[in-house]
């Protein structure tokens, strides 16, 4: 049930009960149990566009859900993939996931794109269409939260340590896979929350800060802005996803809700500079208000082709760069992660 009043009918696939959140739509066509591990998506309602989910399974080690709800066409009940270890059905019910399937997914997200995410809820059972319908309008809006302290580690831990550059991640909602990217490259990698102090960050001794993609509204962290903001000057600093909108709100920049998100592993990306156009994963609801920004020196660096938003800037005089999709690209296609080989080359280059 939308809060439009908009109701769709299916066949409870997951935990039973109700969960009310803001309703999206991700065009991935795989990694299903990457995307609703994604902390990005702590508590949404995730409607699938691809008609037929779960096909390969979960595999073991799978990381808890953070998304609140799932809404598929068709889900797949006898998966096959050596990698799989159970259904996703069955993973969804033992972690308390409520899902639907049998819905027109396509009216749905068609719904959805004319007229923009929306709150919603899921329930299972029998169900008052009114009372949800009440329910669904009268939902806090999720941007008014602070989703990060939600999901950011408890407290600092070294995640990995290798021979090359020490690189702190200010934990908004990081992937495992996310870190692995930084590890893979020799990296000593240090996790610290997003509660954390400029001091606390660079207690750490890092060669370079990253802050990482998270989930919300980046007006709700405004900690994670002022941090952002002494960092720039003190360390290289990259962001991507959350940590791309933060520090550019650290340099006086706006952020804005998109009318429909960027949720899937499909989005062209052209990189200014070489022109190349690279095929990138995205998780975001948010985007950066190109021009809004008071310094000069910060330019813009990548452009979605698609509704031309702002993807990635570059400081002309400070050691910082940000992307708004996601390099760890998990799920997705991997076009654009030399742009954490280019971060780790400021780290690399002489004062």
């Amino acid at each position: 049930m939308l809060e439009d009043g908009s109701s769709f009918w299916g066949w409870a696939v997951g935990a039973p009960g109700k969960v009310a959140g803001e309703v999206v739509f991700s065009t991935a066509m795989t990694g299903c149990q990457e995307l609703l591990a994604d902390p990005a998506l702590r508590g949404a309602i995730v409607t699938m566009t691809y008609p037929l989910v779960g096909s390969t399974g979960v595999s073991g080690g799978a990381e808890a859900p953070q998304a609140g709800g799932l809404v598929v066409r068709e889900l797949c009940d006898v998966p096959s993939h050596w990698s799989a270890r159970r259904s996703l059905a069955g993973f969804l019910r033992d972690h308390g996931v409520v899902a639907v399937e049998g819905i027109d997914t396509r009216a749905l997200t068609r719904r959805l794109r004319e007229r923009g995410s929306m709150r919603g809820v899921l329930a299972t059972g029998e169900a008052d269409v009114a009372q949800l319908a009440r329910d669904a309008r009268e939902l806090a809006d999720p941007a008014g939260r602070d989703l990060v302290r939600e999901v950011t580690a408890g407290g600092a831990y070294l995640f990995a340590e290798g021979p090359g550059p020490r690189v702190t991640v200010v934990d908004c909602g990081v992937t495992r896979a996310a870190l692995r990217l930084f590890a893979g490259r020799g990296c000593t990698v240090t996790v610290v929350p997003a509660g954390a102090g400029p001091e606390e960050v660079l207690a750490t001794e890092p060669d370079g800060v990253v802050i990482s993609s998270g989930p919300g509204d980046p007006r709700s962290v405004p900690y994670l802005v002022e941090t952002a903001r002494r960092l720039a000057e003190a360390r290289p600093l990259f962001g991507f996803g959350l940590g791309h909108q933060v520090i550019a709100r650290a340099f006086g920049a706006e952020t804005y809700r998109l009318p429909r998100g960027h949720r899937g592993g499909n989005y062209p990306v052209r990189e200014l500079p070489s022109g190349r156009v690279y095929i990138t994963a995205q998780n975001h609801g948010f985007a950066v208000a190109e021009g809004s920004w008071n310094d000069p020196d910060l330019v813009v660096t990548h452009r979605n082709v698609h509704d031309g938003s702002v993807e990635g800037l570059a400081h002309r005089r400070l050691a910082v760069r940000t992307v708004q999709f996601r390099p760890e690209a998990s799920p997705g296609p991997a076009d654009a992660a030399h742009v954490v080989d280019d971060f780790l080359a400021l780290l690399r280059r002489p004062a």
